[in-house]
């Protein structure tokens, strides 16, 4: 568990640095609320922001990589438990049950793996050259590359991404406007796969944890050959095994609690913004925004929010007669839009915003 929360500790420092400069606003806002405080933000800034720039700017290839084998190792071990320990309770309490479960269970496998897979190898979406979008006026600063609406440069990639949400390290790339979905549909299915296991894994839990080492009878089987009890030659689960499933399962118990917590909270937000229209970049300007407009005495309006059902339908590319079949099932199928031009009219046909 403790080894969880490091992590996305870690993780929460690799991210882009518009999200960082965005954090650090707020905090220093929040601190400077203080009175009799009085702080040198300039030296206290390049003190705490510049090491870690450093260490992300140098290391943060080769983290993501070692993220990503982790998320990949963690896949497999909790998957093969669920067979080991699993699988062979419920088969003795039902089969039928457990055909059942293992149809289901790989149904969500499926998703889980399918939707990580398509978030490593999809490309986020990249500005295409100036001159092939001349309407285009606004330049990138660090890459002078062309920067349409809602795009943000990512200072790992060192490159500017399209409709940019945010550099995940669990990912090693950058979570973009093609595959975007991919990853919030990852998280989705893990959520829904770590439900699944605390449902039909706590039995199972229970059961282990209910078998005692100094429970088991002493001696050895024997069986009557119609004169006498001779020994029988069966083979008996020593108490160590016994140990060691208990140790795996509720490790994988509490790895699985914090995943849960971790993903779902994550989940939750990111469900949140996309209801809104918004990225994780844009939520932070937004706030400045809607501050801004309260303070004048007018109202924000995101230009991107369509409506919370239509920024849905948005989001999984529900266009061109797809259907929410798309969600429950792996699909290769692209966003709607290009990534440049931001205006939906009517559902499906597309405009352009400029």
């Amino acid at each position: 568990m403790r080894i969880i929360s490091k992590l996305f500790f870690i993780s929460n420092f690799v991210i882009s640095k518009v999200t960082r400069k965005q954090i650090w606003k707020k905090v220093r806002q929040k601190i400077g609320n203080i009175p009799n405080l009085s702080i040198d933000w300039d030296y206290l800034t390049d003190r705490f922001i510049e090491p870690i720039i450093w260490v992300v700017d140098h290391f943060a290839d080769s983290l993501g990589k070692i993220f990503v084998g982790l998320v990949w190792l963690l896949i497999q071990f909790v998957v093969g438990v669920a067979y080991w320990i699993g699988l062979s309770f419920y088969w003795n309490i039902n089969a039928g049950l457990t055909v059942a479960l293992v149809i289901f269970g790989h149904w969500i496998l499926l998703n889980v793996i399918f939707h990580y897979y398509m978030a490593l190898i999809t490309p986020p979406g990249l500005p295409p050259n100036a001159e092939q979008i001349p309407h285009i006026k606004a330049r990138c600063k660090k890459c002078q590359s062309a920067k349409p609406e809602r795009t943000h440069h990512c200072s790992i990639c060192r490159t500017c991404i399209l409709r940019m949400d945010h550099h995940c390290p669990w990912l090693n790339n950058c979570v973009g406007h093609f595959n975007h979905r991919y990853f919030f549909l990852f998280m989705a299915y893990v959520v829904l796969g770590m439900i699944f296991l605390f449902i039909f894994g706590a039995p199972v839990i229970v059961y282990e944890l209910s078998i005692s080492d100094a429970s088991e009878p002493i001696g050895y089987p024997v069986f009557n050959n119609g004169s006498h009890l001779l020994p029988q030659m069966e083979e008996v689960a020593p108490p160590r095994t016994r140990s060691l499933r208990r140790a795996v399962a509720v490790t994988v118990a509490i790895l699985c609690a914090g995943i849960l917590a971790a993903l779902g909270a994550l989940v939750g937000w990111h469900a949140r913004l996309i209801s809104r229209g918004e990225t994780s970049i844009e939520n932070l300007t937004n706030k400045d925004d809607r501050e801004a407009k309260r303070l004048e005495g007018s109202i924000f309006v995101n230009p991107y929010d369509y409506g919370s059902y239509e920024n849905w339908r948005i989001f999984f590319g529900l266009s061109e007669g797809r259907t929410w079949w798309c969600v429950f099932f792996p699909s290769i199928h692209p966003p709607r839009g290009d990534g440049i031009s931001w205006c939906f009219k009517n559902d499906l046909t597309h405009v352009s915003y400029k």
